[in-house]
């Protein structure tokens, strides 16, 4: 019998180690996909059964997203201390307990619950961090079972989970951008930079895009110093209070953004130019790769977030700052009107079977919330509510065609103010933003398009930012303080816990 030496007994020994390391590699790999099969199956059983809602939290620029996810999700896992007799689960009973659990969805980051509940719990109170990325966040509802005459063996109660999804306003706006050529979207972008208050926010950078010959050689280094520009232009309209701020990404971009995606600008100056010309424009046009920028922009941007994070929203939440858009004058009340309208465009609606929502899901609820009512006096807050009806009454038209009934709510995620009495008027009192005690008479709120004299009255209206409220623990199972939160609860979810 042979007898191996020491290096060939080290080489079999080494063989076999590597043979070993690999098979536990592919039973981890195994074992992994068998257990996110599992997952999936799962989740999509609870959504054939109503069990699994998602819902998709969105608004404008500076609406409070973050904050109102922090608040909703505080509601629910405080629900035995908080406030909300508007959520017929608590009303009845019925909910016995919420449960906060790791997200299942890939590829999406979990919202950051802990991180802004410590905010305003903090000394002194904080609001949470901005939302500037996709993420989410997982409930599970534990409901009491309505007692079945034809199963008396049933569970006594059942699970309702509900995912909820956070993104930024700005990415949102990018969405009407997947029905626009490039030629249509300069086009828009050229009327809508002629009217003030943007024709005054960058008039040298406007009047650079305005020279520039689409059917000349691009320069790089003039792209990049134009593109740094423009964007610096959308941060000016975003600091105004203005709604449609495309593309939004150029504010706001990704974790993974590759910046190359966002070397391009508009172009302002298509209208003489006939189709025939931009179509025989060179490669090296200026029209040519700001075109191809914007294909690349739309196609690996925009898509690939329309199609994977939409893909699973049953309702969608549409979160709106209607006083301070208010407080900036018409001209700013129109341009939230035509974002609004455009956004709603984007969303597909209407009622379907549970199988159907499996495989081709559509919205199936929309509700739009006017935040921050703390700012007004609460007579006003119904003037609020109307009012945010008829700004997006064109949104409405949309989705009641398509066979649901939209809703509008106004609310404040978390309540940082009182009403007092001040010399026979009724006003706001808090704490401004160094902590200091403030209080102020504001303009009636109008539930409808004010008149000329009356919108000089909101526009001189000097709204201070309030802080959070002070003394919240998070220790002794707090919940944050709110108006109609529980409202918006009920009409989000109120009907899937039955």
């Amino acid at each position: 019998m042979a007898v191996l030496g020491p290096d060939r007994l080290h080489s079999n020994r080494a063989l076999q180690e590597a043979s070993a390391t690999m098979s536990n590699a592919f039973i981890r790999r195994t074992r992994a996909r068998s257990e996110q099969l599992s997952r999936q199956a799962g989740i999509q059983l609870d959504r054939l059964r109503d069990r699994r809602l998602c819902i998709g939290v969105t608004g404008l620029s500076r609406s409070g997203k973050s904050t109102f996810i922090t608040s909703l999700a505080n509601q629910l896992l405080q629900h035995k201390n908080a406030s909300l007799p508007g959520f017929s689960p608590v009303l009845s009973g019925q909910l016995i307990d919420v449960r906060l659990h790791p997200l299942e969805t890939e590829g999406l980051a979990t919202f950051p619950y802990q991180g802004g509940w410590d905010r305003l719990c903090s000394q002194p109170p904080a609001w949470p961090e901005p939302t500037r990325d996709t993420s989410g966040c997982l409930l599970e509802l534990r409901l009491k079972q309505k007692a079945g005459r034809l199963n008396p063996f049933a569970r006594d109660h059942f699970s309702l989970w509900l995912e909820i999804r956070d993104y930024p306003g700005e990415w949102l706006l990018d969405l009407p951008l997947r029905e626009l050529s490039f030629r249509d979207w300069s086009l828009e972008c050229a009327h809508l930079y002629a009217q003030e208050p943007r024709a005054s926010l960058a008039p040298q950078l406007l009047a650079a895009l305005a020279k520039l010959d689409p059917l000349a050689d691009m320069i790089p280094a003039q792209l990049e110093k134009l593109q740094r520009d423009f964007c610096a232009f959308l941060g000016a309209c975003k600091e105004q209070g203005l709604s449609q701020l495309q593309p939004g990404r150029f504010l706001l971009p990704g974790r993974d953004d590759d910046p190359q995606l966002l070397a391009f600008v508009p172009a302002l100056n298509l209208t003489d130019l006939s189709d025939e010309q931009l179509k025989g424009a060179s490669k090296t046009s200026w029209y040519a790769m700001l075109r191809k920028g914007y294909q690349r922009y739309v196609s690996e941007l925009v898509e690939p977030f329309y199609k994977h994070f939409f893909s699973r929203i049953d309702r969608q939440l549409v979160l709106v700052d209607v006083v301070q858009a208010l407080n900036g004058g018409p001209a700013h009340i129109d341009d939230m009107r035509a974002a609004l309208t455009r956004i709603t465009d984007s969303f597909h609606y209407g009622q379907q079977s549970r199988l159907l929502q499996l495989f081709r899901p559509r919205i199936d609820r929309v509700l739009y919330a006017a935040t921050k009512i703390d700012q007004v006096i609460s007579d006003d807050h119904e003037a609020v509510r109307s009012f945010l009806a008829s700004l997006v009454s064109d949104a409405y038209r949309h989705a009641e065609y398509d066979g649901i009934a939209p809703s509008c709510e106004a609310t404040s995620a978390v309540r940082c103010s009182r009403e007092v009495d001040a010399g026979g008027d009724r006003a706001i009192s808090g704490l401004n933003a160094q902590g200091q005690p403030i209080g102020y008479v504001h303009p009636r709120f109008p539930s409808r398009l004010p008149e000329p004299e009356h919108w000089q009255q909101l526009m001189d209206w000097r709204i201070p930012a309030l802080q959070p409220p002070v003394g919240l623990s998070a220790r002794n199972g707090d919940a944050i303080p709110h108006i109609r939160l529980d409202t918006v609860l009920n009409l989000l979810l109120g009907d899937k816990c039955l």
